[in-house]
């Protein structure tokens, strides 16, 4: 690993609609460190019409296929670099490939790996439910819903659901998240910073436990 004097550099793992990103934003809260989503800048590109790397991203992206690792690897390592990120950042949706992991791991000095746990079933039960609006805001409706139904009750856009939210091309993620996850989690075990959460609890559960590790963490380094 890259050794430096960041206190936290941290990694969600976990399959689509696993929660990953609503922990993601918990913690950047709470630690004030900025949440950065691989997925969301995937998306803003996407959307982009005047982006030169709209369309390619786009054809990976609308058939539910991993977006090649050069790119991502170049627009995740150039966003970590930049004067907010000086005191760390959380990471959700990166790495996805072991090639990946190996790269940040080069990058970075990396503090946690968090991997939120969710049986496949319940990706496909939680799907449906999922809305986002332009600006990357996430909701759902059981487990997250807003004061008005349809609208963010951040910035008062408009809710959708993502072609690639949709059950037949979440099946597609989800083959893919198992073929290319489990050497990502077989490094970061080797590595001693791969922590495994129970992701099928209640969101308030799931964060709570994920802070009582960066708690205790940050008590066992003070006193010592």
């Amino acid at each position: 690993m890259h050794q430096n004097s960041k206190p936290f550099e941290i990694i969600v793992l976990g399959p689509p609609v696993s929660g990953k990103g609503t922990q993601a934003r918990l913690i950047s809260v709470t630690f004030d460190i900025p949440h950065i989503s691989a997925g969301q800048i995937l998306h803003t590109i996407k959307a982009d019409a005047n982006h030169p790397l709209a369309q390619e991203v786009a054809q990976y992206m609308d058939r539910g296929s991993l977006v090649p690792d050069e790119l991502v690897n170049n627009l995740v390592l150039e966003r970590i670099k930049q004067d907010d990120c000086q005191y760390g950042y959380v990471l959700d949706g990166y790495p996805r490939t072991l090639e990946q992991a190996e790269v940040i791991d080069g990058a970075a000095d990396l503090d946690y790996v968090f991997l939120i746990n969710v049986s496949d079933e319940v990706v496909i039960e939680r799907i449906s439910g999922r809305r986002v609006c332009k600006n990357g805001h996430t909701w759902h409706l059981k487990y997250s819903p807003t004061k008005a139904e349809g609208v963010c009750d951040t910035c008062g856009e408009s809710l959708f659901q993502r072609d690639d939210d949709k059950e037949e091309v979440v099946r597609v993620r989800l083959e893919t998240f198992h073929k290319n996850t489990q050497p990502i989690i077989d490094f970061y075990e080797k590595e001693g910073v791969l922590i495994k959460i129970n992701g099928e609890q209640h969101i308030e559960q799931v964060f709570q436990e994920a802070v009582r590790y960066l708690v205790y963490d940050l008590r066992n380094k003070t006193i010592k």
